[in-house]
C-alpha cells in the first residue's frame, strides 16, 4: 500500500453549524470549492473514527464500530467492543446493553469503571482509530483491523480475518498516537515519545519490533501523525495547540527518518514535500503525489482536521470553529483551508474520505 490516492478526498462534516435541528451532512471540495449537502439516516447518531478505501467506520451510541459506505448505507460489521479484554458490558432487564464496565488502571481502589458513550469516562473504552488492512469490498473480509483504544492513553487493538474478536497488543507505559498500514500487512505505529514500532501481522501471531527510538521530550500540547513520503519513507507531523478561547494549531513540524533497516536510524526535520499533498486526521493518510495535485490543492501542504472530539458537544463550545486548517511548509504558514461554514459543525467531528470508485 503506498497510501497515494488519484484524487482529492472530501471533507465530510455534519450540517449543525446554524441550525441545530438540521442533521444532513456536507462533503466539501478543497480542489474545487464547491460543496453539496446530503442527508443519510444510517449516518445519524454517528461518531466517526476512520476512512480508508471509500468506507466510514463508524461508532454507534453504544460504542459499537461498524463500517459504513457513506452514499449507499451498505455496511460490514467489525468485531464488538464486547470482545476487548478490559470491557464487561451492563444489560438491562431487556437484555440490551445500557452501559460498560471498562477496568481501568488509574483507579485501583475500583478495577472497574462503570462508563458510557455519553459519559467523559468513555475515554477508557471507547475508540480513536480504525484501519483496515486491505479494501474490504475485493478481499471480501479478508482483512486486519486495527485500532486505537482510549481518545487519553491509547492502546493497540488487532483483529484477525474470520476471528471475530479484538486483542490486545503489549500494554507497556508508552501509548500510540498514529497507526499506519503499509505493505505486506505491516502495521507501522507511532508512541507518544515518538517511537516507531513495525508490527508483523500473521494468521497466528504478531512480531513487534522497533524501527526508530523515542525521540520527543516535548510535555506540551501536540499531537502526531504518521505519513510517507513519495520514495515511501517514514514521516512524523507532529502538531503543537495553543488554547486562548479555543484549541487552535500554533505550529507543525515535519520529520522524516532516515537510514535502512538494521542499521542506526535517525530523524532529521524537512522543509519540503517535494510536492506532495498529506491529508491526515481521524482517516487513514491519505497523500496525492505532485502530479496528482489540480486545483486549490497547494503542493508542500498537509492538510489537517479537528480531533478534539471531547469539546464537540459541549454547548459552550457549539459555535468554535474547528481546527480545520492547512500547514504550508515552504511559507511556513498555517490558515484555514474551508469556509466557516464548515468548520462550524459541532458532531460528530469532520473526517477526509475518498468516495467509493474515487479513489
Amino acid at each position: 500500500m503506498g497510501n497515494f490516492g488519484k484524487h482529492t478526498p472530501f471533507l465530510l462534516t455534519a450540517c449543525n453549524h446554524n441550525d441545530k435541528e438540521k442533521n444532513g451532512f456536507t462533503l466539501y471540495s478543497i480542489s474545487d470549492r464547491l460543496h453539496f449537502e446530503f442527508d443519510e439516516p444510517f449516518l445519524h447518531k454517528k461518531l466517526f473514527i476512520g476512512s480508508q478505501h471509500g468506507w466510514l467506520t463508524v461508532l454507534d451510541l453504544h460504542c459499537e464500530p461498524t463500517l459504513l459506505n457513506p452514499l449507499t448505507g451498505e455496511s460490514i460489521s467489525l468485531p464488538s467492543i464486547t470482545t476487548f479484554p478490559k470491557v464487561r458490558p451492563h444489560h438491562s432487564v431487556n437484555g440490551n446493553i445500557i452501559s460498560y464496565f471498562c477496568r481501568t488502571n488509574y483507579r485501583p481502589e475500583s478495577p472497574f469503571l462503570d462508563c458510557t458513550f455519553d459519559e467523559c469516562s468513555g475515554e477508557e473504552v471507547t475508540f480513536k482509530k480504525v484501519l483496515l488492512s486491505s479494501n474490504p469490498s475485493i478481499s471480501s473480509g479478508n482483512f486486519f483491523a486495527a485500532a486505537l483504544v482510549g481518545h487519553v492513553f491509547s492502546h493497540l487493538m488487532i483483529a484477525k480475518p474470520g476471528v471475530g474478536r479484538w486483542n490486545l497488543l503489549q500494554e507497556k507505559e508508552y501509548w500510540y498516537m498514529d497507526i499506519m498500514f503499509c505493505q505486506d500487512n505491516k502495521l507501522i505505529c507511532l508512541t507518544n515519545e515518538g517511537a516507531i514500532h513495525e508490527v508483523e501481522l500473521k494468521d497466528d501471531d504478531f512480531l513487534i519490533t522497533e524501527m526508530a527510538a523515542p525521540f520527543i521530550k516535548d510535555t506540551s500540547d501536540f499531537n502526531m501523525y504518521l505519513a510517507l513520503d513519495s520514495a515511501g519513507r517514514i514521516l512524523v507531523i507532529y502538531r503543537t495547540y495553543e488554547f486562548i478561547t479555543r484549541p487552535e494549531t500554533s505550529q507543525v513540524e515535519v520529520f522524516r527518518l532516515s537510514g535502512s533497516k538494521g542499521k542506526k536510524r535517525k530523524w532529521e526535520r524537512i522543509n519540503s514535500l517535494d510536492g506532495q499533498a498529506i491529508f491526515v486526521g481521524t482517516n487513514a493518510l491519505i497523500s496525492l503525489r505532485k502530479q496528482d495535485i489540480s486545483g486549490e490543492v497547494k503542493p508542500d501542504t498537509i492538510y489537517f482536521t479537528d480531533e478534539w472530539w471531547d469539546l464537540a458537544g459541549d454547548d459552550e463550545e457549539v459555535n468554535w470553529p474547528r481546527d480545520i486548517c492547512a500547514y504550508d511548509l515552504m511559507s511556513n504558514s498555517i490558515k484555514p483551508c474551508c469556509p466557516e461554514e464548515h468548520r462550524r459543525c459541532s458532531w460528530p467531528l469532520p473526517v477526509w474520505v475518498h468516495l467509493p470508485n474515487h479513489s
